[in-house]
């Protein structure tokens, strides 16, 4: 019997907050760009927990989160250098005596050289054929207006795509009007 209890208390027994932490610098050649990635799991969630970054020796706005905070990846310019500081403080180690609150030291080198702009200036390829003298009159531009399209005086801009699919409105619809003709039946039958 107390094995029994024993392995149904193991088996129940739930997690211990861990404080998972992704903290990640990287710089990407093929797109040519630099990233840094945090992501936070299983903090305390009775209280605020705090994530400050600092990107170059810029301290970014403190962050608070409660139980977990969705990893979120930020990007930078690839073709410098960045050194970023995670401080993170957890509410259940105010002194940062447990382990739970800490900082990450990330940085990144530049693995993009900037491609200075050419300085080569192209010329206009050298006439062959002699310049022929304009005549003193010259003929003065058009100055009629152009008439509007037919149809409207402007196309009106596209509508916005919101990613909704009026399917769904459709189909919704459509139940509500079977749901009614349900209804109906149902209180017709009861009075006959």
């Amino acid at each position: 019997m107390t094995a029994t209890a024993a392995l149904a208390s193991l088996a129940l027994a739930t997690p211990a907050s861990a404080h998972t932490d992704n903290v990640t610098a990287k710089c990407d050649v093929k797109t040519g760009k630099s990233y840094l990635t945090v992501g936070l799991t299983q903090y305390g969630s009775k209280k605020d927990n705090f994530l400050t970054i600092t990107v170059d020796g810029t301290a970014k706005a403190p962050v608070a989160f409660r139980e977990s905070f969705k990893t979120e990846t930020w990007e930078f310019d690839a073709t410098v250098e960045h050194k970023f500081k995670i401080d993170i403080k957890a509410y259940d180690d105010p002194d940062s005596t447990k382990g739970w609150s800490k900082s990450y030291d990330r940085s990144t080198t530049a693995c993009v050289k900037q491609t200075p702009p050419s300085s080569s200036v192209t010329q206009p390829p050298a006439s062959s054929a002699p310049e022929v003298p304009s005549s003193s009159a010259a003929v003065p531009p058009s100055t009629t207006p152009v008439a509007p399209a037919p149809g409207g005086s402007t196309p009106e801009p596209p509508l916005a795509a919101t990613g909704a699919s009026p399917v769904w409105l459709l189909l919704s619809g459509l139940g509500l009007v079977g749901a009614g003709a349900a209804a109906l039946l149902v209180v017709r039958r009861r009075r006959a």
